[in-house]
């Protein structure tokens, strides 16, 4: 039984079925079924601008990008082509990022492009070997020891220290050297008053 003033009739000439909730064609604005709504799925005379119109690049859900697709390719299966390769940048636009931070974790290889440094031990993890728990933080290690390419300066021979240490050497070295002329130069000129007051003495008694 069917109620005629309720839904639609499928405008395909070939289903003309009756749907209580039809679909609209957003190019020819024709009213059709479940089955016939798709573009491809009934004759729409806006077909080719339809088509023009959809010719639009995807956005990556993970890393935000463009995804490039060429004509006549599925949009569907070059995402998961994109995701899965890792969501490379075209090479054009962008650089590789420089890996030079490598991780001191034991038998570990990895490196990463920012420094990741434990706050105890002062030395560079990755991400998987970054908390203390992870990497079996010894807490600061000997100073000059080096660890996968790099050289500890937590201890107390750390170059902050050094450098302060030897900024005191030399600010002393400056001092006593002063000190040294300072008493040199009042040792002279006690010298000279003393001969100065016996040659006066001397020429006192010649007169007399």
């Amino acid at each position: 039984m069917e109620f005629p003033s309720i839904g639609k009739h499928c405008s395909d000439s070939t289903c003309s079925q009756l749907d209580f909730l039809p679909f609209n064609c957003q190019y020819c604005k024709q009213t059709f079924c479940q089955d016939h709504w798709r573009l491809e799925n009934h004759t729409c005379p806006n077909k080719d601008t339809a088509t023009q119109q959809d010719q639009r690049v995807p956005i990556c859900p993970l890393c935000d990008k463009p995804v490039p697709i060429k004509k006549g390719e599925d949009p569907n299966i070059r995402m998961e082509q994109h995701i899965a390769a890792g969501c490379p940048e075209p090479a054009t636009t962008t650089s590789k990022p420089i890996y030079t931070n490598s991780c001191n974790a034991k038998a570990c290889k990895n490196r990463s492009a920012i420094p990741i440094v434990c706050q105890r031990c002062r030395l560079n993890y990755c991400l998987k070997h970054r908390l203390e728990s992870d990497h079996a933080c010894a807490g600061p290690q000997p100073s000059g020891k080096k660890v996968n390419g790099t050289i500890n300066t937590n201890g107390n021979n750390s170059n902050g220290n050094w450098s302060l240490k030897g900024a005191n050497v030399v600010r002393n070295a400056k001092a006593a050297a002063a000190a040294e002329s300072r008493a040199a130069a009042t040792s002279s000129g006690g010298h000279r008053s003393t001969s100065r007051t016996s040659g006066n003495d001397k020429e006192k008694c010649s007169i007399s």
